[in-house]
């Protein structure tokens, strides 16, 4: 009798929520201790999950047509978070505004990713740890008494290191 395997479909990118957690969360945390957090407004897009290799091209001495690559570090670009503009209970846009406003100090932060399964009963897919963000720029759209579009703000903010924890 031969045996099929079945393949998951994959995850789908609108199921995903982003929570704000203290600096000092230093380890990926349980979905119990996320709940706990909260979730921020709901956002309609999110980029900048990702690391890249920088790498130095070195040609081997004697062989025109050998390059050896050596890894010299890791770049995190920044995560830009889009939603339509969220009131001022938001504790992300707060934190943003703090910021931006000089007056206060900068806190850092640990943002929590969560890509959800579309089925909802299932576990998420995976999960973004983001430690040490902060935000470096915080923008609307532009305002145009000529359309009828939600206002939507953008959040950019850099991190200094990442975990992802798969299901």
């Amino acid at each position: 009798m031969a045996t099929t395997l079945r393949f998951s479909d994959p995850p789908v990118s609108y199921n995903f929520m982003v929570s704000l957690a203290p600096a000092t969360t230093t380890s990926p945390i349980s979905m119990g201790a996320v709940a706990s957090l909260g979730f921020d407004a709901a956002f309609t897009q999110i980029s900048g999950l990702g690391v890249e290799l920088s790498v130095n091209p070195v040609k081997s001495g004697g062989y025109n047509n050998q390059v050896y690559h050596l890894p010299s570090g890791v770049n995190r670009g920044a995560l830009t978070l889009k939603r339509g503009l969220a009131s001022f209970a938001s504790p992300l846009l707060r934190w943003c505004l703090d910021m931006a406003s000089g007056s206060k100090t900068i806190e850092p932060k640990t943002i929590i990713v969560i890509l959800m399964n579309k089925n909802p009963n299932f576990p998420p897919v995976m999960t973004w740890m983001l430690y040490n963000a902060i935000p470096v720029k915080w923008e609307i759209d532009e305002l145009d008494a000529k359309k009828s579009d939600i206002v939507i703000e953008s959040i950019q903010i850099v991190f200094s290191n990442m975990d992802v924890v798969g299901t």
